[in-house]
């Protein structure tokens, strides 16, 4: 019998599973009509075969992302909302920077998608290309908003956790303005 078991939750895990995340959710191959330059200049009449293969591949990479998602990425945010108290989660420091390149990654994603859906509006709209093309494109951001949102949770939950675990050299405030002095004279 094979069982599946779980790295231990760590740094080193949580920077694997962002980096692999972004690899993921991006697209394995872009369609012609993704193209930025198809959306500056695009023809007269868009066909309605380039807005389908829009919707399709908008819709396609959102089902990858959540089947991702909905997995392994919730399991790990499971484990560190219920990681063990007294220990380090990122005692190395390589997790934090990296979910903050996701963050990074899926805010450009949804400029992108932005920058798609002005260049939709631009040259006709719903009437020209339909909604489908519109909930498409706002799904896939509602997702990557998403993400984001996860993103930061985790990364505030490790900061806190390890945080609380960091030797308190200076003591506690007794005010904002000693707070804000010890923040400028480290």
């Amino acid at each position: 019998m094979i069982t599946q078991q779980m790295a231990e939750l760590s740094g080193e895990t949580v920077r694997n599973v962002a980096g692999a995340f972004r690899w993921w959710a991006r697209p394995l191959e872009q369609p012609e009509v993704l193209r930025r330059d198809w959306f500056a200049n695009p023809p007269v009449n868009p066909t309605k075969h380039a807005i389908r293969v829009l919707v399709d591949s908008f819709s396609k990479r959102h089902d990858a992302i959540v089947a991702v998602f909905s997995s392994h990425f919730q399991d790990l945010q499971k484990e560190v909302k219920n990681f063990q108290p007294g220990r380090e989660i990122d005692p190395d420091d390589i997790a934090v920077p990296e979910l903050e390149k996701s963050e990074a990654y899926f805010r450009g994603e949804r400029e992108e998608l932005r920058a798609i859906r002005n260049a939709l509006q631009r040259t006709g709209g719903t009437q020209a290309h339909g909604a489908e093309v519109f909930a498409a494109l706002k799904r896939l951001d509602d997702l990557f908003e998403e993400l984001i949102a996860s993103f930061q949770e985790w990364r505030w939950l490790i900061m806190v956790n390890d945080g609380l675990l960091a030797p308190n050299t200076r003591g506690r405030c007794a005010s904002g303005a000693e707070f804000m002095t010890a923040l400028e004279n480290p």
